[in-house]
């Protein structure tokens, strides 16, 4: 079976999470449009190698994106870059011709790549398919042509190269000799010829050049003035950036004030609150001075722990407090346990107390006393009651001595 040649393309790549890939081969005719997810650049390069030789590898973006130049490197291929971007209304343009297809932007993308690198060489593959004389591959020229290769030159090699094997295959026989003088009479007639086409095109070059020079002359001086006008416009946004930055530091400044004042509004509502207490204590404190002949003692409103902590951050306990339970049924051992370890010498309460808050007083040698035994001097004010205190002592030792005569009795009672 004969070795069947791989073409020559021209390829387009559009890199991303979804690859696009578009070939040509050097008559614009479509040869693949692809696109795949997850599209590895080992993929790509099996793809193309599988449909023909990559001559030139194109993007539709600048700079040329790093997989492209990848798979450049591979081949060796020339890369088509770009000045800018293709826009969307371009690419739509390059591939509404007949015979491009694709389905998706991704396979739109690398087929807009392709044809634009296409038409940039289609005059160039014109003017080798025009010259190229017969029994010479225009393949072979055009692919020697992108690669920097004269049109002139790379025909004159392709000849040499045939002749040189027909001289092989001729050799030793006269047609050799013969066919050689007929070749270099045609290479000198083809490269008289360049050589008139080549002076043409230096002259246009050269013309195209000084056009080029005032226009660049031109471009300077506008660059200059929008490098001015750049620069007045930064000069414009610092100041304005200052003057930000100055208010935004004002209102934080303000915002600052303004929290500090609203907590020292409420520390001085909290501090009128507290002088109003004092006032009124103050002035109850004074009115207590009219109960002749008593002591005063601290009045809890309930037998309770709430009651006995709110009386203790009120006023305190110290070490031999008599205290006035206003409602002596609430509490257990376990509250008065609580009130005992305040440091209490007494107890006097007013609805009946509980067996076992009477007997964990008894333990701590806490006196309690019912009014109905101990009557109050007064009780008309909030947090204060008076007892007379000669009552109060006689009470405390009558107490006293029972509980000694119950621990006597019941001394007797083990040992006897």
């Amino acid at each position: 079976m004969a070795h069947v040649r791989r073409k020559y393309t021209i390829v387009g790549i559009d890199p991303g999470t979804t690859v696009g890939l578009a070939m040509l081969d050097l008559d614009g005719n479509t040869v693949d449009v692809f696109s795949s997810k997850n599209y590895s650049v080992s993929d790509v390069i099996r793809r193309i190698i599988s449909r023909g030789k990559p001559l030139v590898v194109a993007s539709d973006v600048t700079p040329t994106p790093s997989m492209v130049k990848k798979v450049s490197n591979v081949f060796l291929s020339h890369v088509h870059e770009l000045n800018d971007c293709l826009t969307v209304e371009e690419k739509f343009a390059l591939t509404k011709g007949e015979g491009y297809e694709y389905k998706n932007v991704h396979e739109r993308d690398a087929l807009a790549a392709c044809v634009n690198a296409f038409k940039n060489y289609k005059k160039k593959f014109a003017q080798v398919q025009k010259k190229t004389p017969p029994g010479v591959d225009v393949e072979e020229v055009k692919a020697l042509v992108i690669k920097g290769e004269s049109i002139s030159a790379a025909i004159e090699q392709f000849i040499r190269e045939r002749v040189k094997a027909e001289e092989k295959a001729d050799e030793g026989t006269g047609v050799g000799q013969a066919k050689r003088e007929r070749a270099e009479e045609e290479v000198d007639n083809s490269v008289t010829r360049e050589n008139i086409r080549l002076r043409r095109l230096l002259k246009e070059r050269t013309e195209q050049i000084v056009a080029m020079k005032e226009s660049t002359l031109a471009l300077n001086m506008e660059l200059a003035e929008k490098e001015l006008e750049i620069e007045q416009l930064q000069s414009k946004l610092e100041f304005i950036k200052s003057v930000r930055r100055k208010e935004l530091k004002e209102a934080d400044w303000i915002r600052t004030k303004d929290s500090e004042i609203k907590r020292l509004r409420t520390d001085l509502r909290i501090k009128e609150r507290e002088n109003t207490e004092l006032k009124e204590l103050i002035a109850e404190l004074k009115g207590l001075r009219a109960v002749k002949d008593g002591i005063r003692i601290k009045v809890i409103p309930a037998f309770n722990r709430d009651s006995i902590f709110g009386v203790d951050k009120k006023y305190g306990f110290k070490q031999g407090d008599i205290v006035f339970l206003e409602d002596g049924s609430g509490g257990g051992a376990v509250t008065a346990e609580l009130l005992a370890n305040k440091g209490v010498a007494a107890v006097i309460y007013g609805k009946e107390m509980s067996h076992f808050a009477t007997q964990k007083f008894r333990e701590y040698g806490i006196p309690a006393f019912s009014t109905k035994e101990l009557p109050l001097l007064s009780s008309a004010w909030t947090d204060f009651a008076f007892v007379d205190p000669r009552v109060l002592n006689y009470k405390i030792a009558m107490w006293r001595s029972a509980r000694k005569r119950d621990s006597d009795t019941i001394e007797r009672f083990v040992f006897v």
